[in-house]
């Protein structure tokens, strides 16, 4: 009976998200780029937050003033945490019509390339998520090949992903591109 509920509440969902999506517009450049930014704040904090719990468990102190860096498996296992936290914060708020704070402040909705599709599955989303990681994957390894005489090449390398809406016929960022989804910019 569960099941068939659940079934029934996530098609009205799609639904719902398909006629958003065909009575509201993509959202510009500059608000989606706002958004982003917005996304990178809280980031930052829990960054922060997680590395100083991590430097707390490697036994690294800032008693003797010298500042503290992770090695060996305690960082692998800080870097995967990171990132796969990180991918489920995402995937969460990108699924079933969902909203991270920065999208519900700054008015947008993501939905499926195709209007009449309504939300983002599961996999559209690990798919956003994972190609967000092409712009900063394709800086390091410009800034690794030129061992750092890139100049400025390594921080175009670094927002591809959004650059690549100056050249897209529709605007999208190359995460969406790729992904098969797009930003609508919703008046609430």
């Amino acid at each position: 009976m569960s099941t068939y509920n659940d079934h029934e509440a996530s098609a009205q969902q799609t639904d719902a998200a398909a006629g958003n999506a065909a009575k509201h517009e993509d959202a510009g450049l500059w608000r989606r780029f706002g958004a982003f930014v917005h996304e990178l704040l809280f980031l930052v904090a829990y960054l922060f937050i997680v590395g100083i719990i991590f430097a707390a468990f490697s036994g690294e102190s800032m008693a003797l003033g010298r500042p503290q860096i992770l090695s060996g498996a305690i960082l692998v296992f800080q870097q995967l945490y990171l990132f796969i936290s990180i991918g489920g914060y995402f995937i969460y708020f990108w699924t079933n019509d969902r909203r991270t704070l920065a999208f519900k402040t700054w008015q947008l909705r993501l939905v499926t390339a195709d209007p009449s599709a309504g939300v983002p599955s599961t996999k559209q989303a690990t798919i956003r998520y994972l190609a967000t990681w092409v712009g900063p994957a394709l800086a390091l390894a410009v800034y690794v090949t030129i061992s750092g005489k890139s100049g400025p090449l390594w921080l175009i390398a670094l927002f591809s992903n959004f650059l690549w809406a100056l050249v897209d016929r529709n605007r999208q960022f190359l995460h969406d591109r790729l992904a098969q989804t797009r930003v609508l910019y919703v008046r609430e």
